[in-house]
């Protein structure tokens, strides 16, 4: 049975998914990360207190506001990765837009840590976080250029 023809419901919606997941791996991790980034920023610690998140306070004010707001993303996002990876046929716009939100999301990240004048291991994780999502972007096109021009090359 071809991948297409599955059902809805049942064991081709999960067959579904798993075929999905592995191509679409880094769009989860990221969705995770932005989730876990925020949570972070929710535990009892005064983050903003610390010189490397200056700017950070001085854009947000409050870290609870930045820590929901990156939970509610990374949600958003893994919702969207879930239905879209359920779904019959794609729709890879979603991931697209999410995958873009993420850029900018990891490019603020940055710029504010790179505000902070805090030399730390930001400069080694976000900016290819940020370039990952360009790569996202790049397969979410991909792919939506195959839903409407098929598979033939």
């Amino acid at each position: 049975m071809v991948m297409a023809d599955m059902p809805y419901i049942g064991p081709g919606l999960w067959v579904r998914i798993q075929h999905r997941f592995g191509p679409r791996m880094m769009e989860w991790f990221l969705a995770g990360h932005t989730a876990l980034w925020g949570y972070v920023l929710l535990m009892p610690v005064p983050l903003f207190d610390q010189p490397a998140w200056s700017t950070f306070r001085a854009i947000f004010r409050n870290e609870d506001l930045l820590g929901w707001l990156m939970v509610m993303l990374g949600i958003l996002r893994i919702i969207g990765l879930i239905v879209n990876g359920a779904r019959k046929h794609v729709t890879p716009r979603i991931r697209q837009v999410s995958a873009a939100i993420g850029c900018l999301i990891w490019v603020g990240i940055i710029y504010c840590y790179a505000s902070s004048n805090v030399v730390s291991t930001w400069l080694a994780i976000y900016p290819l976080f940020a370039i990952g999502e360009l790569v996202n972007i790049k397969r979410a096109a991909h792919d939506e250029r195959e839903a409407r021009n098929g598979k033939a090359r």
